[in-house]
């Protein structure tokens, strides 16, 4: 991106700021870090407050929390929202609002949702119901449609019913924007934001509407022509709209062959592409590592999405000579746990979550909206109770301070300064030093096939003549084949990409794909990597990239074909190579993450504190004369929640003290603050 302007010295000054901050662990001098923050001449582009967006769910059938009470955000009995939802969602600055949510969309008939309530007994919350929610927070809807139920003439119809004037019907059949008015809504709602599908990559793994029909998958390329055909009919209705194409949710700048061919197949019409970031990934409940290790993890884990998103932005724009925005249509971190204390809703995971939005709002990312998940209730909700008094949960916080401080203008920050290093682990790489970046080394070696087998019932495997594995699955059963193995002798600390030919015969719903992993098993190590699935009769190249733990000695390759799919079919591997490569890593992380923005006269700076057992102090270099304000979001430790005490974490005022030509404060641990004030008058004449 263009730079606006230079960087203006402290005494032509608009901002400079200064933060001190101590080497990672309680002992050692005090050593600079330095942000510079500088104003209209190095503002870097609008706040983008579309990414403050947040989930509503309203799964068909799946629970009547949600196909009913939206999650606690409709009243079905009165017909109407629940006000205190209302309200609290407007002052947390919810402004883009996706619908129906998550895994239950894959089979989501939308039809089922809309017309009289008396036709749909078990979906009183239904898609006009969450218009009206929506319209009601001033939020824009974002529809995801289902992508493994319905026709382009089905989305076509959807749009007719958003969007059409009455009186045309364009598509025939029945009349979509006459059911709409009927529904209480005469006039189009105008809705620009949809998806198709959500997580496709992974097929239908979760049961979540009334037609579901077990597991499907679509082939890369099959959902890249599906998409197009989908945003052909829905461009005919309305030429408005905008569709987003799904992409897997790559962790590291080195991308899967699914987002590599969507990009490609789609790239010259999509509207936009669709990635959810989620890190770390973790589910013990054994306290192993401890919160403050395992944080110091976690919060890498935003400049590994910041990687992730420019890479993929240069990647998209050399593929298809377009820049096409993303959205992140879900955020969060991914910790699927209870003990000690649920992560996910703890004060770590909104420092982790602050910090992301830093990296949504950056303009050089290019994101067009995002949608935090998720808003009220469900797993992940930043507000608990479907009654009041309600339970505001650490994330609320970190929207209301964004929402009750943004400017309107991001301004350019620069960071120079201590950080602290990390080994990785959750999916987080490592972060040490200057980082590295992806890199093959040497040339594919070929392997001799000396696979090994497990008797399991409902299979039958063995090793043709020319070293092929072949495997034939004979049961209706749900089995999870894991029982052919191959070892080799791999180097700790050390990339090796695993390589090999899949086919698959009758596995239409879940096929065929390559396990890698520590040889110790995944039990031992919890540390495995999957390559892409295949489930068609075409030799098909997969890879899975692993790096090795610090105490590896060997790797095991297993022949994978997951469980929830009852079905009867075939499937073939051949030629299996390795080759060696070097990881993707981060740079040390710095303690503190900053932006700037301005409103008018009024400067905001919004900082992360990821020092975990220490306080940062803070200088911020100004003019004479000027008064700041400071709030701060924190809690007695990095994993305290307000579970049972709801004001356990909390905002508080932060003290910010004027001596001389600074702004002092001191951030708490683990914790994100704001300092806004106001620039003196002299200041704003000379710009």
């Amino acid at each position: 991106m263009k730079r606006l302007g230079h960087w203006l010295t402290v005494s032509s000054l608009t901002v400079a700021a200064s933060l001190l901050v101590l080497p990672y662990g309680k002992a050692g001098l005090a050593a600079e870090t330095v942000i510079h923050v500088s104003s209209a001449a190095s503002d870097i582009g609008a706040v983008n407050r579309r990414v403050l967006g947040s989930n509503a769910l309203a799964y068909l059938y799946a629970d009547p929390h949600y196909s009913a009470e939206g999650a606690g955000m409709w009243n079905p009995k009165e017909n109407r929202s629940v006000p205190e939802m209302i309200r609290l969602a407007r002052e947390s600055g919810v402004s883009t609002l996706r619908w129906p949510g998550g895994c239950g969309v894959h089979e989501y008939n939308w039809k089922l949702t809309v017309g009289p309530k008396e036709n749909r007994p078990q979906q009183p919350f239904g898609l006009p119901e969450f218009l009206r929610v929506a319209e009601e927070i001033g939020a824009e809807p974002v529809i995801t449609l289902a992508d493994y139920w319905g026709e382009p003439e089905d989305a076509a119809d959807l749009v007719e019913y958003l969007n059409g004037p009455l009186g045309k019907n364009p598509n025939g059949s029945r009349d979509w924007a006459a059911v709409r008015a009927s529904d209480g809504h005469p006039e189009p709602y105008r809705v620009v934001w949809f998806e198709y599908g959500n997580e496709t990559a992974h097929g239908t793994h979760r049961v979540g509407a009334a037609t579901y029909s077990g597991t499907r998958r679509y082939a890369a390329d099959e959902y890249a022509l599906r998409y197009r055909a989908f945003r052909t009919a829905m461009k005919a209705v309305d030429s408005s709209i905008r569709l987003g194409a799904v992409l897997n949710n790559d962790e590291t700048p080195v991308f899967s062959r699914w987002t590599e061919t969507v990009i490609k197949q789609t790239g010259d019409v999509a509207d936009f592409f669709i990635q959810h970031p989620y890190l770390p990934v973790y589910s013990g409940n054994d306290g192993k590592p401890n919160a403050t290790e395992l944080f110091r993890i976690a919060f890498a884990s935003s400049r590994q999405f910041d990687a992730v998103f420019k890479r993929l932005n240069e990647y998209i724009l050399n593929e298809t000579g377009r820049h096409i925005p993303l959205a992140a249509t879900e955020y969060n971190s991914l910790f699927v746990q209870d003990k000690p204390v649920p992560y996910r809703l703890s004060l770590g995971t909104a420092v982790q979550v602050a910090d992301l939005v830093q990296v949504l709002l950056d303009p050089r990312n290019n994101i067009a909206h995002a949608q935090y998940w998720q808003f009220a209730n469900e797993y992940w909700g930043m507000i608990k109770g479907y009654t009041a008094p309600y339970t505001l949960r650490p994330a609320y916080h970190v929207f209301r301070l964004y929402h009750d401080h943004l400017g309107d203008r991001l301004l350019e920050t620069k960071i120079d300064g201590v950080g602290y290093e990390q080994g990785g682990g959750f999916r987080v790489v490592p972060a040490r030093g200057k980082g590295s970046s992806f890199e093959l080394l040497g040339t594919q070696q070929l392997l001799v096939p000396n696979w090994k087998f497990g008797w399991v019932i409902g299979a039958n495997a063995k090793q043709e003549a020319d070293g092929t594995l072949g495997v034939e699955i004979t049961t209706d059963g749900d089995l999870n084949y894991h029982a052919a193995q191959m070892t080799m002798p791999a180097q700790p600390n050390t990339g090796y990409r695993i390589t090999a030919e899949i086919r698959a015969v009758g596995l239409t719903r879940l096929g065929a794909q390559l396990q890698v992993g520590d040889a110790r098993g995944w039990g031992a190590t919890k540390s495995s990597t999957l390559s892409n699935m295949v489930n068609d009769d075409r030799w098909t190249e997969v890879h899975a990239d692993y790096v090795t733990l610090p105490d590896t000695k060997e790797i095991q390759i297993m022949a994978r074909r997951l469980g929830s799919s009852p079905e009867r079919g075939r499937f073939w591997i051949r030629n299996v190579r390795v080759q060696r490569f070097q990881p993707f890593t981060l740079p040390k992380i710095p303690f503190v993450g900053a932006i700037a923005t301005r409103k008018g006269n009024r400067i905001a700076l919004f900082l992360v504190n990821r020092r975990i057992d220490g306080t940062s102090p803070v200088r911020i270099d100004i003019t004479k004369g000027i008064q700041a304000r400071g709030w701060s979001l924190s809690g007695p430790s990095v994993d305290a929640t307000n579970e049972t005490d709801p004001v356990n974490v909390k905002v508080d005022g932060l003290a910010v003290e004027t001596t001389g030509d600074a702004l002092r404060a001191v951030l708490p641990p683990h914790s994100f603050s704001v300092i806004e004030f106001d620039l003196p008058e002299q200041t704003r004449k000379k710009q």
